[in-house]
């Protein structure tokens, strides 16, 4: 019998909280270990020899309209880690201290990090238990990620192969050279990442779209009649939804929410709901095979192919078919295949099962582009098959994962 816990120790937590801090042009990043609730609100300092009293911002109040990044925050005490409750609610703090009353502003995006008891994850056990939260806390988190640290060898060999480069090149944030292979796209420098980033939230307040309002709106209606022993789905899940599919349109420069953006963020929450077993994700049916561990997924040869199959399959599931134009719907189809008759081999691949050879022929026989072009289907290191286009001849160079 295989053993449970898994170690979530060198999965590079920390490396997560300096890149967030380093693309945000104004960041505090702290770390749990001796913080007390002044440190992260605001502390009551007596001025000079006077009776006096003046309040001196913590983590949260700095870090107002930019992001607090918090490491080992399982390490604050139960007590001190209430306060931050109003913090990621309200966006505000109320503070009587020292006979002052006020109301301070932490408008702010809060990115936390912690280790499990004793360091190692219990698969078995849920997820308040493995980290020590309460659920009105973690109901407050938009997306949760489990990082493990399993063994694996191909990954282990991407993994040092990665870490080597970078200490050869030289230590940074900026991406390395794409090098030799001309078929990629220069990398954007660190300094123009974070120039466009703050470009669009300071020019941008999408407005969110019909079609868009009523996928987010369906999504929730989903997931709020499902049974779920993790974390309930509550408002706070539907206000999620909203605040990810707007950042998600600022990200493609759009002024209005489209129904792609509101696709995109779903993708998402389903692989965060996944990774603690949260919302529907314990649903036995069809719905499942959207789901998968974003631990165990390579990235895709045709990323653009595999979200049309995303964006299909949760229009369908929805009964929003009618949204997406015909053109879009046939090419969806080509690389899907009979979907209908290999509906339970589909839900085998996307839970990291291998396809039977006849599935693969059959699907890959079936599917073509709109330009008439086979597409053939290409496995990973996982026993997944993504869909690519025979123009291509060799399979696209992929960075390794970290």
């Amino acid at each position: 019998m295989l053993d449970p816990h898994v170690t979530v120790k060198g999965t590079g937590k920390s490396q997560f909280l300096r890149f967030a801090a380093a693309l945000c042009p104004r960041s505090v990043l702290t770390t749990g270990v001796g913080t007390t609730s002044a440190g992260l609100t605001c502390a009551a300092v007596r001025e000079g020899s006077g009776k006096e009293f003046s309040l001196e911002a913590g983590a949260l109040v700095l870090a107002d309209k930019g992001v607090c990044c918090i490491d080992e925050f399982g390490c604050i005490q139960e007590k001190d880690r209430t306060t931050i409750h109003e913090a990621m609610e309200q966006q505000t703090l109320s503070v009587a201290k020292a006979g002052i009353v006020c109301k301070l502003n932490c408008r702010a995006t809060i990115i936390a990090v912690m280790n499990p008891r004793d360091c190692l994850y219990d698969n078995h056990a849920s997820l308040s238990y493995n980290t020590g939260l309460g659920t009105p806390l973690l109901s407050r988190f938009d997306l949760i990620f489990k990082l493990v640290d399993t063994s694996d060898a191909e990954r282990d060999s991407k993994v040092t192969t990665y870490l080597l480069n970078r200490a050869i090149q030289g230590a940074g944030f900026d991406v390395a050279d794409a090098g030799d292979d001309a078929n990629l796209e220069e990398p954007w420098t660190m300094e123009k990442l974070r120039a466009y980033i703050a470009v669009v939230k300071e020019r941008f307040l999408p407005v969110i779209s019909d079609e868009a309002a009523t996928l987010l709106e369906r999504h929730y209606e989903k997931c709020r009649s499902s049974q779920s022993n993790t974390i309930p789905v509550t408002v706070r899940f539907l206000e999620s939804l909203i605040r990810l599919s707007q950042a998600h349109a600022r990200l493609m420069w759009r002024p209005t929410v489209t129904l792609e953006d509101a696709a995109a963020i779903i993708q998402v929450m389903e692989r965060s709901a996944f990774a603690y077993g949260g919302f529907d994700a314990v649903m036995n049916d069809a719905d499942v095979s959207m789901y998968c561990d974003p631990m165990t997924i390579d990235f895709a040869p045709d990323p653009d192919a595999d979200f049309l199959c995303f964006l299909y399959r949760i229009l369908e599931r929805y009964g929003m078919l009618g949204y997406l134009s015909d053109d879009r719907q046939r090419q969806a189809l080509a690389l899907l295949g009979n979907a209908t008759v290999h509906s339970t081999s589909w839900q085998e691949v996307e839970q990291g099962q291998p396809w039977p050879n006849d599935v693969v022929q059959s699907v890959a026989g079936s599917a073509r582009w709109s330009n008439d072009a086979m597409a053939s289907a290409t496995q990973d290191h996982y026993g997944r098959y993504h869909f690519s286009s025979s123009s291509s001849q060799t399979h696209p160079h992929k960075k390794p994962r970290t």
